[in-house]
């Protein structure tokens, strides 16, 4: 039988091999081609991103060594890099080291602040405040630290023209404050000249006569701390005390009108201020010396204290009437009050002595009553 099928030689076999083999070479060759082509323009994208990237690191070295902040590169808490300026705050740093706060650096009020003295004990040169702030990225860190003190000048001072100002405004007020006492004062002084007064009724008006002096005496100690308040000495202390020393300088006109005074403490015991130790207790207790005129007997007054973003937020909360939406804009103006015996400086000085410890304190009112809500700036050991 005869196989009708073409018979594959060879020959015919190599020469498919042959063109197979030309055919992905020219598919190599093409695609070799294109792949070189890419890796050129690549190249070229590279080398223009590492020349943008060189000018813009030059431009950025211009501005952080132009910039009035010293600034610290560290890794793992080692100095890698530093601008000039920062030599002006640590002269003696330099790359290689571990950074720390110098121990003669003294906490400020507020977190990442510090207070610098002056080498020569008896130089009429003010202290230097400088701020501290710190961005940790993986291990790296970036520190900047500025000198702040002529803002802080500004601000006290701005604070001080302001409640100079309101005194200037409210002077017809003060008159009036001093007016009625002292003319009472006077008429009490001429009966005890009177030498056919009785020996008891010189003796009831001696005493009027001292109540009287005692509060023209506390009058103008209110006006002198509304003027001039602002933190003399602060030292660290414990949050907590703060409000029970509050607390125990008033809880006796609680009890004696028969108003419940409660705290519920939901911040860590160990939270520290930076304060002036009695100024703090006195606002709170001018905040609750008006949360008690407007309480009735089996009221409640609650004091709640928590810590938010490194800050002690302390609300006074009341059971009373709240507060009339005419009035609430003037609460802590000076000499504003709407009661019979009050001198109105009460809540003004309560709002200096809060805002001169870079606090601040605001006041809700409601069908429920009125809430006072106070935050202070929360400092670590």
């Amino acid at each position: 039988m005869i196989n009708s099928e073409p018979t594959i030689t060879s020959s015919n076999t190599k020469s498919l091999d042959v063109k197979h083999l030309e055919e992905a070479f020219a598919i190599f060759y093409a695609e070799s081609q294109k792949l070189e082509a890419q890796q050129s323009a690549l190249q070229e994208k590279i080398n223009q991103l590492s020349e943008e990237l060189q000018k813009s690191n030059q431009r950025l070295g211009i501005l952080v060594n132009a910039i009035p902040a010293g600034v610290i590169l560290l890794e793992n808490n080692i100095v890698l890099l530093h601008n000039p300026a920062m030599l002006h705050f640590l002269p003696s740093l330099s790359a290689g080291q571990s950074f720390v706060i110098p121990s003669d650096w003294q906490p400020s009020i507020a977190p990442g602040e510090y207070v610098i003295n002056t080498l020569d004990a008896d130089s009429s040169k003010p202290q230097k405040t400088v701020q501290v702030v710190r961005i940790d990225d993986g291990i790296r860190s970036y520190i900047q630290i500025q000198d702040i003190t002529a803002n802080i000048s500004l601000h006290q001072e701005t604070q001080r023209e302001n409640r100079l100002s309101a005194m200037g405004k409210m002077a017809a007020g003060i008159a009036h404050q001093f007016r009625t006492p002292l003319a009472t004062a006077l008429l009490y002084s001429s009966h005890l000249c009177d030498d056919d007064l009785a020996p008891e009724m010189s003796k009831e008006f001696a005493q009027r006569l001292r109540k009287q002096l005692l509060d023209l005496e506390k009058l103008s100690q209110d006006m002198l701390r509304f003027i001039s308040n602002r933190p003399s000495k602060t030292i660290l202390v414990s949050a907590r005390q703060i409000i029970d020393e509050a607390i125990a300088s008033i809880q006796a006109l609680f009890e004696s009108k028969h108003v419940q005074l409660k705290i519920e403490w939901n911040a860590p015991t160990s939270t520290l201020l930076l304060v002036e130790p009695k100024s703090i207790p006195n606002a709170i207790v001018a905040i609750l010396e008006n949360a008690l005129s407007v309480s009735k007997p089996g009221d409640r007054v609650l004091i709640q204290a928590k810590v938010e973003s490194k800050k002690l937020g302390i609300s006074i909360e009341d059971q009373g009437p709240g507060i009339a939406s005419t009035i609430i804009d003037s609460l802590f103006e000076p000499f504003f009050t709407t009661s019979a015996n009050g001198t109105g400086l009460g809540l003004s000085i309560a709002k200096n002595t809060i805002e001169a410890h870079r606090g601040s304190i605001a006041v809700e009112s409601s069908a429920k009553g009125a809430v006072f809500k106070i935050t202070l700036p929360v400092t670590s050991e």
